[in-house]
C-alpha cells in the first residue's frame, strides 16, 4: 500500500488518476461532502439574482420588466431553490454538479433572454453577465474535473446556441461572445488544481495513518515483548510483579483476600544437564502451559519468575483456596507426566509449590508485595526441605517479623507423591 502512496505522489501532473488499489478508496472517501457549503453560495447566488431585478428595471423600463421579472421569479427562483433544498444533508459529488449546473443553465437562459430583449446599449452587458455567471459557480461549487468537464462544456454550448439563436452574434460584433466565451472555460484550471491537490491530501493522510497504525503496532509488539516471558510467553518477573502490586492494591481498597504461589520444578538442573537444553525448554513450555490452564480457571495470573520457578496470584484467595490451588498445580506438573532422565528409572517431574495468603487490611500493617513473595518463598523452601512435590503455606501476616529472621513458620503440608 505504502508503494502504491508513492507511486500515486510521483505520478505526472496531467494523470489526476490514482493507482487502481487507492482510486476507489478516494471515491468512496469524497463520494459525499458537505451540502451547506454549497448551498449557501447557491443562496446567495439566487438572491442576488433577485436584487439584479432593479437594474433590469431602470434598464427596461416598468412595461418591459415584467419579462425579466416573470422569467427570474417564475423560472430561475424555483430551479435554484429546488436545486439547494437537494443539497440537505451530506449529499454526493453528482448531485451537486447537477444542482450547480442546473441553476446556472436556467440562469444562462434568462440573462441572454434579457439580453435579446435589451435596448442595444445595454445587449452586451447582459452578454457578459452570462458567461460570468458559469464561471462564478464552477469556482464555487466542488466539483470533481471530470463533472467540471460536463459542467463548462455543457454551459458554454448553451451559451454558444443561444448567443446564435438569440442573434447576438453578427460579422459586426461578433468579438465580445467570443471573447467573454471563454471565460466559461476558466474553472477548469481552478477545478484540476483542486482535484489534484484533494488527491495529494489524501495519499498524504493515508500514508500518515498507515505510517501511524504500523508505529502503533510496532508499540504494541514491543510492549508485549517487554513483558512476555519469550520462551513460555508468561507474563515475565517485571510485569507479573507490576500486576501483583496493583493486585494488592485493589485487594486494600476491598479489604479481599488475595493468594500468591510460587512452583519450582524439582531437579529441573539435572535434566538440563542430561537431556540437554533443548528438553529442559520443552518441558518449560509445556508445564507452562498447564499452569496457565489451571491458574486462567481460578481468575489470576501467572508469569515465569525466573529460571524454572513461575510465580501465581490469586485475587479472593483466602488461605485454604490457595492451598486448594497450589495443590492443583502441583498435580497440573505431576499429571504432565514428563520423563525425568536424570533421575532414577521411571521418574517423572514434580514441582514444589510455596503458597501464601493476606488480607488486604494487612496492607495497614506494613505487608507488601515483597513480603508475601518472601513468605510464599518460604514456604517454598520448605517444600524443598521437606522431600519436594509437596505444598507448603506460610502466612506473612501472623509471621513478618520471623520471616525476616528466617526462623519459624506456620505450615500445612501434603506428603509427596
Amino acid at each position: 500500500m505504502l508503494s502504491s502512496i508513492e507511486a500515486g505522489l510521483r505520478r505526472p501532473w496531467y494523470r489526476l488518476k490514482l493507482p487502481t488499489e487507492l482510486e476507489a478508496e478516494y471515491r468512496a472517501e469524497t463520494a459525499r461532502q458537505d451540502g451547506f457549503y454549497v448551498q449557501s453560495w447557491l443562496g446567495l447566488f439566487t438572491f442576488f439574482n433577485v436584487l439584479s431585478l432593479a437594474i433590469d428595471r431602470d434598464v427596461f423600463g416598468p412595461e418591459g420588466f415584467i419579462v425579466p421579472l416573470a422569467m427570474t421569479l417564475g423560472l430561475f427562483c424555483p430551479v435554484a431553490l429546488l436545486a439547494i433544498l437537494s443539497l440537505r444533508g451530506r449529499p454526493s459529488t453528482v448531485r451537486i454538479s447537477a444542482a450547480a449546473l442546473a441553476t446556472v443553465l436556467v440562469d444562462i437562459v434568462v440573462v441572454l433572454n434579457s439580453a435579446r430583449l435589451a435596448p442595444p446599449p445595454h445587449a452586451d452587458v447582459y452578454v457578459v453577465l452570462a458567461s460570468i455567471v458559469p464561471l462564478v459557480v464552477g469556482l464555487i461549487a466542488p466539483m470533481p474535473f471530470r463533472h467540471g468537464l460536463w459542467f463548462c462544456g455543457a454551459s458554454l454550448a448553451l451559451y454558444g446556441s443561444l448567443v446564435v439563436a438569440f442573434g447576438l452574434c453578427s460579422l459586426d460584433r461578433n468579438g465580445l461572445p467570443l471573447l467573454v466565451a471563454g471565460l466559461i472555460l476558466l474553472p477548469l484550471k481552478l477545478i484540476y488544481s483542486r482535484e489534484w491537490d484533494g488527491r495529494n491530501s489524501f495519499l498524504v493522510g493515508l500514508r500518515v495513518k498507515l505510517q501511524a497504525e504500523a508505529l502503533a503496532r510496532a508499540n504494541a509488539r514491543l510492549t508485549v515483548l517487554s513483558e512476555t516471558d519469550s520462551l513460555t510467553a508468561l507474563p515475565n518477573r517485571r510485569h507479573f510483579s507490576e500486576r501483583l502490586e496493583e493486585a494488592w492494591r485493589l485487594a486494600a481498597e476491598q479489604d479481599a483476600w488475595l493468594g500468591v504461589i510460587l512452583v519450582d520444578l524439582d531437579h529441573f538442573k539435572q535434566l538440563n544437564d542430561t537431556a540437554g537444553h533443548a528438553e529442559g525448554d520443552r518441558c518449560l513450555i509445556v508445564v507452562a502451559e498447564a499452569l496457565q490452564a489451571c491458574v486462567e480457571a481460578r481468575a489470576g495470573l501467572a508469569g515465569r519468575y525466573g529460571g524454572e520457578e513461575f510465580a501465581v496470584f490469586l485475587p479472593g484467595a483466602d488461605p485454604p483456596a490457595v492451598r486448594v490451588a497450589g495443590e492443583a498445580l502441583r498435580l497440573a506438573v505431576s499429571d504432565l507426566a514428563i520423563c525425568h532422565p536424570g533421575r532414577p528409572s521411571g521418574a517423572r517431574m514434580t514441582a514444589s509449590v510455596g503458597v501464601t495468603a493476606a488480607r488486604g487490611r494487612a496492607r495497614e500493617c506494613g505487608i507488601q508485595v515483597p513480603d508475601l513473595l518472601k513468605a510464599a518463598d518460604f514456604a517454598l523452601y520448605a517444600a524443598k526441605s521437606d522431600g519436594r512435590d509437596r505444598v507448603e503455606i506460610f502466612m506473612p501476616a501472623a509471621n513478618a517479623n520471623r520471616l525476616e529472621e528466617g526462623a519459624g513458620r506456620a505450615q500445612v503440608s501434603t506428603p509427596p507423591a
